[in-house]
């Protein structure tokens, strides 16, 4: 069995050196040394390059077994990763964030709706009771003020204020909440949300079952407008054609 590089290397090294200390002595004139022992060690040093070259064969070998080894486990983790994996959680995941971003555009819209009715009736008023550059504001003396410029609001005088949340920076504020401290994931979201449309249904085909879990129903596609409908159809959603009546 060769011995290790480390220990091939060495005892090369030694018999070059013992040559080299021969030869010095021969040059400084030591008439011990004879030509055998020049010649030994010659073949020494042979011998000692044929097992280095043994021991540099061995220990390739050994990398490329250990190297084969190593990718053969690799591909056995790949096939069992591929054989077990399921993208199930992650579709679901998804529809509960889509459900409960719908939850919050109704609720923010239904609340804003209000607002801005009663903005909007505040203000009739607040004309009609001669607001002018000196009295901008008569509508106080009734206890109240409201305003029908961003940001929509309604004043209650000495009692509180009520102003419109847009559902995009409620969206927005739940999303940067949530991502606190991983901003390369929520730096991600923002760019594909305000990307083109295509965009959606590029990375949904890439999660087995998203596309089909954000696919709309035939029911659900005739709710929607035209312009909802064309947005939807680019993110890849458009119901199965048999289902589509219109």
């Amino acid at each position: 069995m060769p011995h290790d590089l480390k220990t091939t290397q060495a005892e090369l090294d030694d018999a070059r050196a013992t040559l080299a200390t021969l030869q010095e002595q021969v040059r400084d004139g030591d008439d011990t040394v004879t030509a055998q022992q020049l010649a030994d060690q010659r073949e020494l040093i042979g011998l000692a390059e044929l097992r280095v070259t043994a021991a540099e064969r061995a220990e390739e070998q050994a990398a490329a077994e250990a190297l084969d080894a190593r990718a053969r486990a690799v591909g056995d983790r790949v096939r069992a990763l591929v054989a077990d994996d399921s993208t199930t959680p992650l579709v679901d995941a998804v529809r509960a964030v889509m459900d409960a971003v719908t939850a919050l555009v109704a609720v923010a819209d239904e609340r804003d709706a209000v607002i801005r009715e009663v903005a909007d009736a505040g203000a009739v008023v607040n004309a009609k009771l001669g607001a002018e550059r000196g009295d901008p504001w008569p509508a106080t003396r009734y206890g109240f003020r409201t305003q029908v410029i961003p940001p929509v609001s309604v004043q209650a005088i000495g009692e509180g204020r009520a102003a419109v949340a847009p559902a995009g920076d409620l969206i927005a504020v739940a999303l940067s909440a949530a991502l606190v401290g991983r901003s390369d994931v929520r730096q991600a979201a923002v760019t594909l949300a305000s990307s083109v449309p295509e965009a959606t249904r590029r990375v949904a085909v890439g999660v087995p079952g998203l596309a089909d879990a954000l696919r709309l129903t035939a029911e659900e596609w005739q709710q929607h407008n035209e312009r909802t409908r064309y947005e939807a159809g680019q993110q890849g959603r458009r119901p199965v054609a048999e289902e589509v009546t219109a």
